[in-house]
């Protein structure tokens, strides 16, 4: 998974005058959907959760964002999703107005946060498709996979991976229930693909088995 990150010079930019916010657990909120919106949030350690909430009040986790991301883009003036804390985290609360001055006296800093922006905008079309088009195994496997290229996450050496995440977010994330998420763990290890060490501790036994599946076209929804 491919993330543009900001410079360390565009970072000193934006985060002029900026406020951090330090929090100690997860479960703390950045802001609320229709919430009225005016700041952006810079990770500067730790997991962000984006999600929205449907009509029916069922939560769908939109995104998992970590250091050196933005958070907290809004529409009409208000935020369309809502950010909390996964674990414990900090962050850089910035003034809307300070970032719109900070792209008007740096246009290259536009234009990498345009870029960010439309790295954000294909990740989520990836996870449109994959949420399309992918049973539930195959929805677990692109996540792993995903996880695997991050080395705060991944030894590679050992082939353990670290899941950030609890059972509650990441079946929210690949829009299922709990049980279908433990479900799909159990027949991936079955598989012979992966073996689960603790809860959220996973080792990965077969990465280019993981790869094939996620490749294979689609069988059957479950």
């Amino acid at each position: 998974m491919h993330r543009h990150l900001l410079s360390r010079e565009e970072q000193e930019q934006i985060l002029q005058g900026a406020t951090l916010l330090e929090y100690a657990h997860a479960g703390e909120t950045l802001f609320c959907e229709g919430q009225e919106a005016g700041f952006l949030y810079f990770i500067a350690a730790g997991i962000i959760r984006t999600s929205r909430c449907a009509e029916n009040g069922r939560r769908q986790v939109l995104a998992f964002r970590m250091s050196g991301d933005l958070v907290g883009l809004f529409e009409d003036g208000r935020y369309t999703n809502s950010a909390e804390t996964v674990g414990s985290a900090k962050v850089y609360r910035i003034p809307w107005q300070r970032m719109q001055q900070a792209m008007r006296s740096e246009p290259e800093l536009q234009l990498h946060l345009f870029i960010k922006l439309a790295d954000d905008y294909c990740q989520a079309e990836h996870r449109i498709m994959m949420l399309g088009q992918q049973n539930s195994c195959q929805r677990l496997a692109s996540f792993l996979l995903e996880l695997v290229q991050m080395p705060d996450l991944f030894n590679e050496e050992q082939s353990l991976l670290q899941l950030p995440v609890n059972r509650f977010d990441l079946a929210d994330y690949l829009g299922m229930v709990t049980k279908s998420s433990e479900r799909s763990f159990a027949r991936l290890e079955s598989q012979g693909l992966i073996r689960r060490v603790t809860s959220r501790t996973i080792q990965i036994a077969d990465l280019s088995g993981l790869q094939r599946l996620c490749q294979e076209q689609l069988r059957s929804r479950h």
